[in-house]
């Protein structure tokens, strides 16, 4: 159906420009087409008619030639051989009657036609020989001895050259075969050809340096060539071309290219009819046609340049007829739609005092609300200044006439009414000639009352987003330390009583405890993760480190979760470099091997890397319960989970991959899944590489208690996690000072001994925060106390705050082990300096 319809449309396109040729400009161009085509026609017919006659007068030539000199061949072979024929007949007929014979006589040896003979019993052994002994060796495996043993030929054999042992000449054994009385086989007599014989004779019969006469034995066995004999006699072509030739006709022509040098010649060949050999001469066809092929190719490219010359002035010709159509047919279609367009047009001519106008469209009536006979003539800044009743709006217009360069004013024209109020937008261009002296002004009308409303739409509604995200932000600030204080309150005190307990019972219900608090403190950090990547405060430090500390950490945090699900964590190590943000790209691969987890229920969770040009790409296998094709972009969405549809807390709350897409834009990173349902997925992200940098000193171990004395100072207005975290610092090992306000704060810092850490909340009572009270007991105390500001408030405020004031903010709730190990590294430089000291 779609082909049929093509070719309908072809068809019309055809009809169409037939058409066209008969009438307009196409029906003067017919007769002048046709007079050039029959032209060019005859030309070529004239051209390509003489150049087959000269082909086909030097093909009857060459066959001619051949033909006349394989026969002559064929005739110097056919004589040669009778006279060979008849000295071995006298030799077997003296060899019968027991006569001698004077071979040095005959004729034969004295032309050195033959230059030696023997003689052969039944078994091969020799029995007389005349003049050069030119074969060495045993006559049974040849074929002269053969053929007259096993076939009984009545007439010569002619068997394979051979190569002289005195001379190394090649030589042509012909021989006939020996009976005894009863017809028996009783040997044979042979002569030696020497081919040179041939050659010489083949050398005097005018042919080209590249023509060839050569003669062969009946099975197609090269014995003599005019070329080459002493390297050809001998060499076979009963697989060729010819020789199928041959073998259909005895005489005729052949076309082809030679097996014994590659040349193409036309070759003419006879077989004799008395003896087993065939006569081949032929004339290269390079040779034949080559003068013939180089004045074609003149005579061609005459012909070519003279057609191309004559087109092309026909092309130019008709391209300047249809450019002239085409440029008649494009000035009607945009007169028409000038008068269609929605956009007023006005063109004035910028050479007469006041600047006429001279054109105008249907749409300039309309928007200016003056008809076409009040515009036409008149001035076109007046019928402007008249239409809008604004000369002040104008004034740019003026100034950019002046200087001549295109101006864009804004006017306003009054209609009926306050609401019929219309904008309208006017874009000029002066319009310049060669001189540099304005000619024309052409202007456009557009009304963008419609716009101009969208765009106070849009205004008010980008500034009620922005006040919504605003008071988002305020909310979930709040939200989220309201949420956190009781979480913190309730970790803190699982961690002492889990210290504590030790009957088995107590110890599963803490441990449902503290999965249900973990639950809650997921849900928690991943909306904190999420609102914070959402209001930007989030900024990558990129820098260059080694990926096996990130790959470290990662595992160290995750293999005791393995190991609780049976499950085998393996990290294939790595010694590469990568730029990037360590922490971001750190939390990435976390989420990838927490995801992992929480899907896998056996089998192994495998990290590795692979190269890929200059990145690198970091995966995270498992073999878990997969992802759906159709849901694997989905699974970035926040609260998308795959499997679990009972929404059970221990698999997450779908917002580990919502952060990992965020995360992955931010550092530019790709981030690829590959995942069959019931195998497992594949989760991978691809970093930069970068050169090695210089290596750093290793921070030290950290130990499990602090090896001197030391205070801790906690300002907590919040009763129960004061007591929580006094009792968890306690537990290990700290000296712990608590306090619920911050003038509390000061009498412990002042009366009690000297704290060496701050552990603060941030919002604290009578309107303080722990930023006022850190820095408060610093200035009492004189010196700069490190400082860790445990909050729930995850405003962007607060990172900026603790960036200030050279402390750490750590969001509620806070693991145990996080915030021991962040007091560790907060006094690690108190401990160094004591360790010097003693």
């Amino acid at each position: 159906m779609d082909a049929a319809g093509g070719r309908s449309t072809a068809f019309g396109v055809y009809v169409k420009r037939a058409l066209w040729l008969f009438s307009g400009f196409g029906g003067r161009l017919v007769l002048p087409a046709l007079a050039v085509v029959l032209a060019i026609a005859a030309l070529w017919w004239i051209l390509l008619d003489r150049l087959e006659r000269e082909e086909r007068l030097l093909d009857l030539t060459v066959h001619e030639k051949t033909a006349v000199v394989a026969r002559l061949v064929e005739e110097h072979a056919i004589s040669t051989f009778r006279r060979v024929d008849d000295l071995l007949l006298d030799l077997i007929a003296n060899t019968e009657r027991n006569r001698a014979m004077r071979l040095d006589a005959r004729r034969a040896f004295e032309e050195g036609l033959v230059v030696g003979v023997r003689v052969y019993d039944a078994a091969g052994l020799l029995t007389m020989g005349g003049g050069r002994a030119t074969f060495q060796g045993s006559v049974t495996e040849r074929d002269e001895f053969r053929i007259a043993r096993d076939s009984a030929p009545r007439g010569l054999v002619i068997g394979m050259p051979y190569a002289s042992s005195e001379t190394q000449d090649i030589l042509i054994p012909v021989s006939r075969r020996l009976e005894k009385g009863d017809g028996t086989f009783a040997g044979i007599a042979v002569a030696d050809i020497p081919v040179e014989s041939f050659v010489r004779y083949y050398r005097v019969l005018g042919l080209p340096p590249d023509g060839a006469a050569a003669l062969l034995r009946a099975d197609g066995v090269i014995i003599a060539r005019n070329v080459g004999s002493n390297n050809l006699s001998g060499r076979g072509t009963a697989n060729s071309e010819l020789w199928q030739a041959v073998k259909q006709n005895p005489i005729g022509h052949l076309r082809m290219v030679s097996p014994v040098d590659g040349v193409e010649r036309i070759l003419a060949f006879r077989s004799a009819p008395d003896y087993p050999v065939i006569a081949i001469v032929g004339e290269s066809v390079e040779t034949v046609f080559g003068p013939w092929r180089d004045n074609a190719r003149l005579y061609i490219g005459w012909a070519v340049a003279t057609t191309v010359v004559i087109l092309l002035f026909i092309v130019a010709f008709i391209v300047e007829l249809q450019w002239r159509r085409h440029t008649d047919r494009a000035l009607r279609v945009r007169n028409r739609a000038l008068a269609w367009s929605n956009d007023g047009i006005m063109i004035a001519d910028a050479t007469q005092p006041g600047m006429p106008i001279v054109y105008v469209n249907p749409a300039l009536e309309k928007l200016l609300g003056t008809p076409m006979s009040g515009l036409m003539g008149s001035g076109a800044l007046t019928a402007l200044e008249r239409a809008t009743n604004d000369r002040a709006a104008l004034q740019p217009l003026r100034d950019a006439i002046v200087v001549g360069r295109d101006a864009r004013v804004e006017l306003a024209r009054a209609g009926d009414g306050p609401e019929d109020l219309r904008c309208l937008e006017l874009s000029a261009s002066p319009v310049r000639d060669h001189d540099n002296r304005l000619v024309s002004l052409i202007a456009t009308v557009r009304d963008i009352s419609e716009h101009k409303r969208a765009q106070a739409a849009l205004t008010d509604a980008r500034r009620e987003a922005d006040l919504a995200n605003v008071a988002k932000s305020k909310f979930l600030a709040a939200a989220s330390h309201d949420l956190r204080q009781p979480v913190q309150s309730l970790m803190l005190l699982m961690e002492v009583l889990s210290g504590r307990v030790t009957d088995g019972m107590t110890r599963n219900v803490l441990g449902t405890m503290e999965r249900a608090l973990g639950a809650l403190k997921m849900l928690l950090d991943g909306l904190l993760d999420v609102s914070r990547l959402e209001a930007g405060v989030v900024v990558p430090e990129v820098e260059v480190f080694a990926l096996s500390e990130v790959m470290d950490r990662v595992a160290a945090n995750s293999r005791s979760v393995a190991v609780q699900k049976g499950l085998i964590l393996h990290i294939v190590p790595s010694r590469a470099h990568v730029r990037s943000d360590p922490m971001l790209l750190g939390r990435i691969l976390q989420n990838f091997v927490e995801n992992a987890l929480r899907y896998t229920d056996r089998g192994r969770i495998l990290i590795g890397c692979r190269r890929r040009g200059g990145n690198l790409r970091i995966e995270v296998w498992d073999t878990g319960i997969g992802i759906p094709a159709d849901r694997q972009d989905d699974i970035f969405q926040e609260f998308v989970q795959v499997g679990n549809a009972s929404r059970n807390r221990d698999q997450g709350l779908g917002l580990g991959l919502a952060v990992v897409r965020r995360l992955s834009v931010m550092l530019g990173h790709s981030v690829m899944v590959r995942s069959m349902p019931g195998q497992g997925s594949v989760f991978s992200v691809e970093v930069p590489l970068a050169p090695s940098p210089p290596a750093k000193a290793l921070n030290p171990a950290l130990v499990p208690r602090p090896a001197f004395a030391t205070t801790v100072l906690v300002i907590e207005d919040d009763g129960i996690v004061r007591e929580g975290l006094r009792a968890m610092l306690a537990e290990w090992g700290y000296t712990v000072l608590a306090a619920e306000s911050c003038a509390e704060a000061l009498d412990l810092a002042n009366c009690g001994p000297p704290p060496d850490l701050i552990v603060a909340d941030y919002r604290l009572r009578d309107g303080r925060t722990g930023t006022e009270a850190i820095r408060e007991v610093r200035l009492a105390l004189g010196r700069i106390l490190p400082g860790i500001l445990v909050t729930g408030d995850t405003a962007p405020a607060r990172a900026q705050e603790a960036e200030a004031g050279n402390f750490r903010v750590m969001h509620k709730p806070v693991i145990a082990a996080d915030l021991r190990r962040a007091v560790a590294e907060a006094l690690e430089p108190l401990l160094r300096e004591r360790q010097t000291v003693a």
